[in-house]
C-alpha cells in the first residue's frame, strides 16, 4: 500500500531519527515505534547506525620521475577529467594493479642531456578513497638548457607551494629530494 503523502512519512522518519532515535543515547521510551523495534528488543539500539566497511580496492603500482634542472623541477598537468583532474604532477607511469617496476620505468619521459635514472630506496604510499597506491621514485638531473618535453614545463622549486600539487605528488617530491613532508615509506 502506498502512502498518499510519502514525503511527509519520509520527513517524519528523519525527524524521529534527529530527535528521538539518535546514534548516542536513543530515547526509546519516547519512541512511537518502540514496540516493533528489533534493535530495542535485542538491546543493540546504541550500535546503530553502523558504517559500512570501507572498500580498500586493489593495490595499484607505478613510478614517478622527478627531474631537476638546477633549482627547477619538471612537471605536467593532469588531464582535466578523472582522478586529480587538472592538478600538477611530476611525470609518471600509469597506475596499474600488478605493474612491475621494469614496466613502469619504460614510461619515463625522454629528455636529451639527462643523467642516468637513479631509483630512490623505498616507495611512496598513498591511499585514495577507492584504491591504495605505491610509487617507486626515480630521480635524474637535466642539463642547464634542457627544454621541457611537449606538455611539460619547468617550475622553480621555490614556487612549488603555488602549484596545485595533490598530496601524493608532494610526498613523491619530498621523498625524491629528501625533504620532510607526509608519509613516504
Amino acid at each position: 500500500m502506498q502512502t498518499p503523502r510519502a514525503g511527509d512519512s519520509a520527513q517524519a522518519l528523519m525527524d524521529l531519527g534527529a530527535s528521538i532515535c539518535t546514534p548516542k543515547k536513543p530515547a526509546c521510551s519516547l519512541c512511537p515505534l518502540n514496540e516493533d523495534c528489533t534493535a530495542r528488543l535485542q538491546g543493540t539500539q546504541e550500535t546503530f547506525p553502523r558504517k559500512a566497511p570501507k572498500k580498500s580496492g586493489t593495490l595499484r603500482r607505478g613510478a614517478a620521475f622527478v627531474v631537476t634542472r638546477g633549482e627547477d623541477l619538471l612537471v605536467r598537468g593532469r588531464p582535466e577529467k578523472g582522478l586529480l583532474g587538472g592538478m600538477t604532477e611530476v611525470p609518471g607511469s600509469d597506475w596499474l594493479a600488478g605493474q612491475d617496476d621494469a614496466a613502469a620505468k619504460l614510461q619515463a619521459p625522454a629528455l636529451k642531456g639527462l643523467s642516468r635514472w637513479q631509483r630512490k630506496m623505498g616507495v611512496v604510499t598513498h591511499v585514495f578513497t577507492h584504491f591504495p597506491l605505491e610509487l617507486v621514485v626515480y630521480t635524474a638531473k637535466a642539463a642547464a638548457r634542457t627544454r621541457a618535453p611537449e606538455g611539460m614545463r619547468w617550475v622553480p622549486l621555490a614556487t612549488l607551494a603555488d602549484e596545485a600539487l595533490p598530496n601524493v605528488m608532494r610526498k613523491v617530491i619530498a621523498h625524491a629530494l629528501n625533504l620532510s613532508a607526509g608519509s613516504s615509506s
